[in-house]
């Protein structure tokens, strides 16, 4: 069986999928301000990726792992 979907419902998922994407961040057209934006963007990735290493207790080089 084949349910009928209606406009209505359709206009409202594309909405709720779409609106976020408008109302977070920062859109510019200007080159060296998203640059700037990314290397934040990495730069705060990092410092997680550290935070989670420290709270894991991961923090420190394996002993199994190589130096070169």
């Amino acid at each position: 069986m084949i349910k009928k979907i209606s406009f209505i419902k359709i206009i409202f998922l594309i909405m709720i999928t779409a609106v976020p994407s408008f109302l977070t961040g920062c859109f510019t057209t200007d080159k060296y301000h998203k640059e700037k934006q990314l290397d934040t963007i990495k730069k705060d990735l990092d410092a997680a990726h550290k935070d989670t290493d420290w709270v894991l207790g991961l923090d420190e080089p394996s002993p199994l792992v190589e130096e070169r």
